[in-house]
């Protein structure tokens, strides 16, 4: 019986493993031209890390988080799923929003990145850029088709996030993309309110002369 699992399970030789850390290794280091040679030698584009908290990392979600435009637009071409999701249900759309790389955001949605894919919470590529202070990924997230009235699962708006945060040039960004600082979440809590509780006024004055047209 014991063999008959062992059997089963599924089995990469060691060869294979040093050529899929060799990948991830040269997305790492910055080697593009490493990673196109690997590639044409025939290494998978959706080879993964397998070490402690990058377990299920891919190739992909190394490259786009690092904003190395070439090496997302060799992995993709040679098959790399764009939303191929890693243990947490992440994708590489959301490593690039976390840091702020447009130039890679782009091309991802171009291949067929979901903008609106959410995991746990109702997290978002929106949400993680505006709690990252993005403003221009934001921006850019909106123009791709991501929708600015997304919430988390707290029903908190983007909106709210950013007021509870004080970014001033986050939440200008998102009044500027529509998103109403009295849209509420299921406590009956707005932007508003949330800006009065944390005694922040100047981003309540925003709101305010957000609320009365001008």
């Amino acid at each position: 019986m014991v063999l008959v699992l062992l059997l089963a399970l599924p089995f990469t030789s060691p060869a294979a493993l040093a050529s899929d850390r060799a990948l991830i290794n040269a997305i790492i280091d910055g080697q593009p031209t490493r990673v196109s040679i690997l590639l044409d030698q025939g290494v998978s584009p959706e080879v993964v890390s397998r070490e402690g908290e990058y377990d299920g990392k891919t190739a992909l979600m190394w490259a786009a988080e690092r904003g190395d435009s070439r090496s997302v637009d060799l992995l993709l071409t040679y098959g790399a799923q764009p939303d191929r999701t890693n243990p947490k249900g992440g994708t590489a759309l959301m490593y690039a929003a976390v840091e702020g790389q447009d130039a890679v955001i782009e091309r991802l949605v171009a291949a067929g990145a979901d903008p609106n894919h959410t995991v746990r919470h109702g997290w978002s590529p929106m949400m993680l850029a505006t709690v990252k202070g993005h403003t221009d990924t934001v921006k850019l997230l909106v123009s791709l088709g991501a929708n600015p009235d997304a919430r988390d699962v707290y029903g908190w708006t983007l909106l709210m996030r950013a007021v509870e945060r004080g970014d001033e040039p986050m939440v200008q960004a998102l009044l500027d993309v529509g998103i109403s600082p009295t849209d509420e979440d299921h406590s009956g809590n707005n932007a508003i309110k949330i800006a009065q509780r944390t005694g922040n006024t100047d981003i309540l004055r925003m709101l305010e002369r957000y609320e009365r047209g001008g």
